[in-house]
C-alpha cells in the first residue's frame, strides 16, 4: 500500500479518484446510450450518434487519462495531474451540458421527465467518484448544471420553472455533499500520514542505535540473514567486515563519557563514508561496529576495510585545554565466495579475524574466508533467525 505521508494528500487524492474511473466512465458511457435509446424516436438520428460519439470519445480519453496516471511517477508531479483531471471534468461537463440543452425539453412529459431522471443519475454518480477532490466534482457540475438550469428556464413554461427549482436545490446538495466528502477524505489522509509517519519512526527507533544513527545489532542480524541468503540464491560473493576500537577505553577514562560518545559518533560517520547505498554499517554495541557487503568480492572487501583503518587512525578528537584523543581499530574480514554465503560462518569468522588482528598487534586487518559448516550452520542459522 502506498504510504500517504511519502506520497502526499494530493497523490493520495488523486489516487482515489482515479481509482473510481473505470467504473464511473462505465456508468457514463451507460447512461448516455440509454439517453440516445429513449429518445431515438424523437431527435434526428445525426444529432443523437454525433453527441453519444462525443460523449465515448471523452470517456475513452479519460480512460486513458487514467492509465496514464497509473503508470507515471505521480508524486513528482501531482499538480500537472489535477490539472488534467479538472480540464477532463469540465469537457464531460460542458459535453453533457449539451446534452441536456438539445434533448432536455424534447418528447412527451414522460421522457422529458425520465431525462432529467438521468441528468440527475449522472450528477449524483460523479459526486460519489470524486468524492476524496471536490474542485474535480465542481469543474464536471457546474458547467453540465448550468446548462440545465438555462435550458429549463428559457422554456419559460409553468411545468419547467418548479424542474428548474428543485434542479437547483439538488445541485445545492450535491455540492454541499461533495465539499463534507472532500473534508472527511482530507481529515482521513491527515491521519493516516500521520500514522505513518509514527510509523516509521517507531521502526527506525527499533532498528537502530540512537547515539551513533546506525543499525542495530538486532536488525544488522535480519540483514545479514537476507544477505547470506541472497547470495546464495543469487550465486554472489559476499563480505562481513569486524571493527574493534583501539584504546577506546582510555578516551571514556580521560575525556569522560562526552568524549566517548563523541569518538563513536565519529567513527560512525568514518563507516558511513567509506560504503555504498547496498551496504550496511551497524554499532553491534559498545566499540564494536560491523559493515555487511553484499555482493563485494574479497579484493574490494579488503580495500574497505583497509580504507576504513586509515581513516580512523587519522582521526583526532580535540577537547577542551589542549587536550586530543586518538584511536585505532582491528578489523577481521570474512569473505565468501559466490554461493557459500552463510550467516554464523560470516559471523564467526569475521569475529575470530578481529581478535586475530588485535592479538596480532592492532591495527591491522585480518582477512579470512568463510565456508559454511552443514550442520552445525544450520542450527545456528536458527538460532540467528529467532534472535531476530
Amino acid at each position: 500500500m502506498p504510504d500517504p505521508a511519502r506520497s502526499g494528500p494530493d497523490v493520495e487524492r488523486l489516487r482515489l479518484v482515479y481509482g473510481n474511473f473505470p467504473l464511473m466512465l462505465g456508468g457514463s458511457a451507460t447512461a448516455g446510450c440509454v439517453l440516445v435509446a429513449l429518445l431515438y424516436e424523437t431527435v434526428p438520428h445525426g444529432t443523437l450518434l454525433l453527441w453519444l460519439i462525443g460523449l465515448l470519445a471523452v470517456c475513452g480519453l479519460r480512460l486513458l487519462e487514467c492509465l496514464g496516471f497509473r503508470r507515471a511517477p505521480t508524486s513528482r508531479a501531482p499538480r500537472a495531474w489535477i490539472v488534467r483531471l479538472e480540464l477532463g471534468s469540465v469537457m464531460a461537463g460542458l459535453l453533457w451540458g449539451v446534452g441536456a440543452m438539445v434533448f432536455l425539453t424534447l418528447g412527451d412529459l414522460g421522457n422529458q421527465l425520465f431525462t432529467m431522471l438521468v441528468f440527475s443519475g449522472v450528477a449524483a454518480g460523479a459526486m460519489t467518484s470524486y468524492g476524496a477532490m471536490w474542485r474535480g466534482y465542481l469543474a464536471f457540475l457546474v458547467p453540465f448544471q448550468t446548462l440545465v438550469e438555462l435550458r429549463l428556464i428559457f422554456e419559460h413554461s409553468a411545468l419547467h420553472y418548479p424542474l428548474a427549482v428543485v434542479n437547483l436545490l439538488f445541485v445545492c446538495v450535491m455540492l454541499y455533499s461533495a465539499f463534507k466528502t472532500d473534508q472527511a477524505f482530507g481529515n482521513v489522509l491527515a491521519v493516516t500520514a500521520e500514522n505513518a509517519k509514527l510509523t516509521r519512526a517507531l521502526r527506525y527507533q527499533a532498528t537502530h542505535d540512537p547515539l551513533v544513527d546506525l543499525v542495530n545489532r538486532r536488525e544488522f542480524n535480519t540483514r545479514l540473514l537476507a544477505a547470506a541468503d541472497g547470495a546464495v540464491i543469487g550465486k554472489h560473493p559476499c563480505a562481513l567486515l569486524f571493527i574493534d576500537l583501539d584504546r577506546f577505553k582510555e578516551v571514556n577514562d580521560q575525556g569522560g563519557h562526552a568524549a566517548g560518545d563523541e569518538t563513536l559518533r565519529r567513527v560512525s560517520l568514518i563507516l558511513k563514508e567509506h560504503i555504498r547505498a547496498t551496504d550496511t554499517a551497524a554499532r553491534l554495541g559498545g566499540d564494536e561496529f560491523a559493515i555487511l557487503l553484499p555482493g563485494c568480492p574479497r579484493e574490494r572487501a579488503e580495500a574497505v576495510a583497509r580504507g576504513v583503518l586509515e581513516a580512523i587512525h587519522d582521526f583526532v578528537l580535540h577537547r577542551e585545554g589542549g587536550l586530543y584523543f586518538r584511536v585505532g581499530a582491528s578489523i577481521g574480514v570474512a569473505y565468501a565466495v559466490p554461493g557459500e554465503a552463510d550467516a554464523p560462518s560470516l559471523l564467526r569468522v569475521a569475529d575470530a579475524a578481529c581478535y586475530a588482528a588485535k592479538n596480532a598487534g592492532r591495527g591491522r586487518v585480518e582477512v579470512r574466508r568463510a565456508k559454511p559448516f552443514p550442520e552445525p550452520g544450520r542450527f545456528e542459522a536458527e538460532a540467528l533467525r529467532r534472535s531476530v
